[in-house]
């Protein structure tokens, strides 16, 4: 019996020592790494260097955002005690704002104990002095200098470049689903919306982490490793800033957007969007006043009016149609049709009116219709086109979906279908089915349709490319910090099924817009070719008693479109302008084309530009001029057909 207690003692004893064997084997040889990296942090913390973010300039090398040297305090969390001292000291010597205690207890709670947490930035020269000489009273307190963005430029590039800010948790739940989470502190800064959002990997670069070992009290006392930051690229961009702050400038106060693009290349010349903000307000965070100008002002500053808010083109939209006509083969150029001043449904005793030219503008073609914007024309070209080929034909202008720019939050526009319609208004059995008045209006740019001036600036520059369509984007090239080019931008496009013969007509039309038509009031003195075409697009329809009595006040006043190219025959600038409220397009949106295009053509100063101005007149004389005839635009020989 002893003999057999014996035994098992000894076959415990040895099973036990056996799996002490194998469990020191494999903390010593399985999970090395781990316990490795646990022991270094026993003795360790890390101190995280941010690197210098990447800045944008123009095509022509100017800067158009900065980092700036701006002096500040802060101090370690593993240093603080209780910030009531802390503050009540500072506040001898500094002026603390209850939005500057607020942010430090905020980013004093999610920091690790070596990253140092700011109490108040941009100091002066004055306050730095007078802190630094008192500095003995706080010796827990860092005086140091930081890089911190600065956009020199104000509100002119909001809508495009946008702003950086704070990182917040929903941020770095954005980053973390990229694995980049590691890259960032907890009081870091974030690109928060357009190009700084977009381009934000390349501008960040990569943290730097030192590794320093400590005692026991957490106090450094020695150096294990250390990683340098690797600073943000630049990125040179294809805007151009001349042109951009002439289109801020002939803006005025007026809202609105203005999109320039190159044919050549898709390159966003000009993206301006008014009213704008501020974005410097926005670094580290907007006071509530500020805040609250900003989201009551009923302009909407914040609202991005070039790439994301949509509006009815009105006659902008008719060259797009008649190159669905010729396309489709339901119309040739030199077909005329009589123009009463009025369409009417077979079977309807409707008048769909061209307000503009009750009288009508007899038999007319194609390109008289474009030049001097006959409604009549294109109301029967729409019923005979119908909703289905409407769509098929302008959907290959990217209109209603995305142009795809390397911007955020694109809003796609709307181009409508019986499909769609049926969702829209599917508790309704009368408006879910579509009308045939409803292609009608489609077709003068009203209805329905609703498209940015980023698309329609797109979808000019397809006819002016001879149906080459070049996807837009901002980027030109991502330079090292050296200067030598990381990378260029690639190019995309595609060409649409249409014959080039269809686009050579309609830059014909669209340049007698500019020699005869509703544009004629521009094309004084021009020492280029200039193609185009105005566009007035209704806020409210007209009612019978009188549509002015009835809807008073700007914000019922009708949107001015214009668009345009040139020189025509080879174009170097494609530009849309949209001034929301503006009354008609050749009155208010036409003379900021002319302008632009001379700054951008012949380089003049828009002062010196503008001996076309007395020229100008509202449509009630210019477009519903009888200059345009028929002959301008020659019927082709049998033997050119298509």
């Amino acid at each position: 019996m002893n003999k057999s207690r014996i035994t098992a003692t000894n076959i415990f004893v040895i099973g036990a020592f056996i799996l002490l064997v194998c469990r020191y084997g494999y903390l010593q040889l399985a999970n090395y790494s781990q316990f490795l990296q646990q022991s270094i942090n026993n003795y360790s913390s890390t101190v995280s260097t941010l690197p210098t973010r990447g800045t944008f300039i123009d095509r022509n090398g100017l800067s158009l955002t900065n980092n700036i040297i701006s002096y500040a305090i802060g101090i370690l969390p593993k240093d603080y005690k209780n910030s009531e001292d802390i503050f009540s000291t500072l506040e001898k010597y500094v002026t603390l704002s209850a939005l500057d205690k607020k942010k430090f207890n905020n980013l004093l709670h999610n920091s690790k104990n070596y990253d140092l947490v700011i109490i108040k930035d941009d100091l002066s020269d004055k306050e730095v002095a007078t802190l630094t000489a008192h500095n003995y009273e706080f010796p827990e307190v860092s005086i140091f200098a930081r890089t911190k963005r600065y956009y020199p430029f104000d509100e002119l590039y909001s809508h495009s470049i946008g702003y950086v800010s704070r990182i917040s948790n929903s941020d770095l739940g954005k980053i973390g689903k990229n694995g980049n989470n590691l890259n960032y502190l907890r009081n870091d800064y974030v690109g928060k919306n357009g190009l700084e959002e977009y381009y934000e990997s390349t501008l960040r670069g990569t943290i730097g982490k030192k590794i320093i070992q400590t005692d026991a009290t957490g106090n450094e006392i020695g150096l294990i490793s250390n990683t340098h930051a690797i600073d943000g690229a630049t990125i040179s961009l294809t805007l151009d800033n001349g042109l951009q702050k002439l289109a801020n400038q002939l803006l005025g106060t007026n809202q609105g957007a203005i999109v320039a693009i190159d044919p050549h290349n898709g390159g966003i010349l000009a993206f301006v969007s008014k009213p704008g903000y501020n974005p410097n307000w926005f670094i580290d965070g907007i006071n509530t006043d500020d805040w609250s100008d900003l989201r009551d002002d009923p302009r909407k500053p914040l609202l991005n009016r070039a790439s994301q808010s949509s509006f009815p083109p009105g006659s902008t939209f008719k060259p797009f149609m008649g190159l669905t006509a010729l396309y489709l083969g339901y119309i040739k150029p030199y077909t005329e049709i009589y123009d009463p001043g009025y369409f009417s449904i077979p079977g309807s005793t409707h008048r769909f009116r061209d307000l503009l030219k009750l009288s009508g503008f007899g038999n007319i073609n194609m390109a008289r219709a474009i030049a001097v914007s006959s409604d009549t024309y294109f109301f029967r070209l729409a019923y005979e086109l119908g909703i289905d080929n409407i769509d098929k034909g302008i959907s290959l202008f990217g209109l209603g979906k995305k142009t795809g720019i390397d911007i955020p939050n694109e809003n796609s526009g709307l181009l409508p279908s019986k499909e769609w319609k049926e969702r829209r208004f599917a508790k309704d059995k009368y408006q879910k089915n579509w009308l045939p008045a409803d292609s009608v209006t489609v077709g003068i740019g009203q209805g329905f349709n609703h498209y940015t001036p980023l698309q329609m600036a797109y979808a000019t520059s397809i006819i002016a490319n001879d149906g080459i369509a070049i996807k837009p984007h901002f980027l030109n090239k991502i330079l090292n910090k050296d200067g030598s080019i990381k990378a260029n931008y690639t190019i995309e496009s595609h060409t649409l099924p249409i014959p080039k013969s269809d686009f050579e007509f309609m830059k014909k039309a669209m340049q007698m817009v500019i020699t005869q038509g509703t544009g004629k009031g521009i094309g004084y003195g021009l020492k280029y070719t200039l193609a185009g075409k105005s566009g007035t697009a209704q806020v409210v329809s007209s009612v019978k008693g009188g549509r002015q009595q009835k809807f008073a006040g700007k914000r019922y006043k009708d949107h001015a479109w214009f668009i345009a190219f040139a020189p025509v025959d080879k174009p170097k600038i494609v530009i849309a302008v949209f001034v929301e409220n503006g009354g008609f397009g050749s009155a208010a949106s036409a003379p900021i084309v002319r302008k632009m295009m001379d700054y951008y053509i012949l380089g003049a100063n828009v002062t010196e530009s503008a001996s076309f101005k007395k020229n100008i007149t509202t449509p009630d004389a210019s477009e519903t001029s009888n200059d345009a005839d028929n002959s301008s635009i020659e019927e082709p020989s049998d033997d050119t057909e298509n």
